[in-house]
């Protein structure tokens, strides 16, 4: 079956029952996150979850490993989980067999098992037909459900807002609603983050108001500086040409522009590089604040990603997004961009280093 999620309605996922196998692709990476996070409420009891659920990402296993951990059976829950992430991999020409061999697997997969498989959100994705390829869509629409997750807009984003600042217990005023949107922008991983912020920022008074979003999240040329390195670290091009074009504006000096540029992607690099690191660990994110010892030995002691642990979260999500050959890529193009000498051979080392 095909299904469209719909913000807020989790229930929709089984109320035809629960299916063997999801496959989520689509534009809005948050609502993803919120329907397998429902599923795991769901299927796996909260005693037994370290046994009868597993996460996977396709960057580290392939279709023989994610079919043979689907093919165990639940330990303490009616059914065993298993999220496989980076799904879009699975697209590219080269890597399609995958897809294919998983494909011919489902099959034999056993009923005691739920599978749920997300694709990240890419350019286009509301325009796309097929979720990864043909055959593993049609495997999948025939044994489950494959859901589309297309970006929120105009009432349905406002609504989105609205329900996310009611579950912090608060309430927000239709001005602040439209001034937050117009402000933060559409994209609901950050617009949660400025939901976060002014819930701090208002303290013990129950609503928010336009003034509040003002002050927390009015936009400055700071603003749309970091919201070019969002846009380049998550590969939105036409978004970050855009604000590249807004950040001329604001300085029309391209040299000031370039070396400001530098020093962040730079930074967001690092945290990223230190994210997959701690992932490859099997560190979860809530636990950057405190790190084993000698995992924490690894990390860089200046632009350490546990000074920044709140963001700990979306950086893991989009570290995943990125393979160590993309990641030492970059790297090596900031050097060679690299104007100030700041980014040293010394320095690039430990990180090639840390990879291991």
């Amino acid at each position: 079956m095909e299904l469209e999620y719909k913000s807020g309605s989790p229930a929709l996922l089984w109320k035809e029952g629960l299916q063997r196998v999801y496959l989520f692709f689509g534009s809005e990476d948050r609502l993803k996150h919120e329907a397998a996070d429902a599923l795991i409420k769901q299927v796996v009891s909260s005693d037994f979850a370290d046994f009868d659920l597993e996460l996977m990402d396709v960057l580290s296993v392939g279709a023989d490993a994610i079919l043979a951990s689907a093919a165990q059976v639940p330990f303490g829950s009616d059914y065993r989980m298993v999220v496989v992430r980076g799904m879009e991999q699975w697209r590219e020409r080269g890597k399609s067999a995958e897809a294919e061999r998983l494909a011919e697997g489902l099959t034999r997969m056993g009923g005691s098992t739920c599978l749920v498989l997300i694709a990240s959100a890419e350019e286009e994705d509301d325009k796309r037909k097929v979720a990864v390829t043909v055959k593993l869509d049609n495997a999948v629409k025939k044994l489950g459900a494959v859901v589309k997750f297309s970006a929120l807009k105009g009432e349905g984003l406002s609504k989105w807002v609205l329900q996310r600042v009611g579950e912090e217990g608060k309430q927000i005023e239709p001005d602040a609603v439209n001034l937050l949107l117009d402000s933060a922008g559409h994209e609901l991983l950050t617009l949660e983050q400025e939901i976060l912020k002014l819930v701090c920022w208002v303290g013990e008074h129950p609503t928010i108001t336009a003034k509040d979003v003002g002050t927390v999240t009015a936009s400055s040329p700071e603003d749309v500086v970091f919201k070019l390195i969002d846009s380049i670290t998550r590969k939105e091009t036409d978004n970050a040409l855009q604000l590249l074009a807004e950040v001329h504006r604001y300085d029309p000096k391209p040299q000031a522009v370039a070396g400001k540029l530098l020093a962040l992607l730079a930074r967001q690099y690092r945290m990223l590089w230190q994210a997959k690191f701690l992932d490859s660990k099997r560190i979860a994110p809530r636990d950057v604040r405190s790190l084993p010892p000698d995992i924490a030995g690894e990390l860089p002691s200046e632009g350490n990603i546990a000074q920044i642990a709140f963001r700990a979260g979306d950086l893991f999500q989009l570290a995943r997004s990125y393979s160590w050959d993309d990641l030492t890529q970059v790297m090596e193009w900031l050097l060679l961009c690299d104007p100030t000498g700041e980014l040293t051979a010394t320095g690039f080392a430990s990180y090639r280093h840390s990879r291991a």
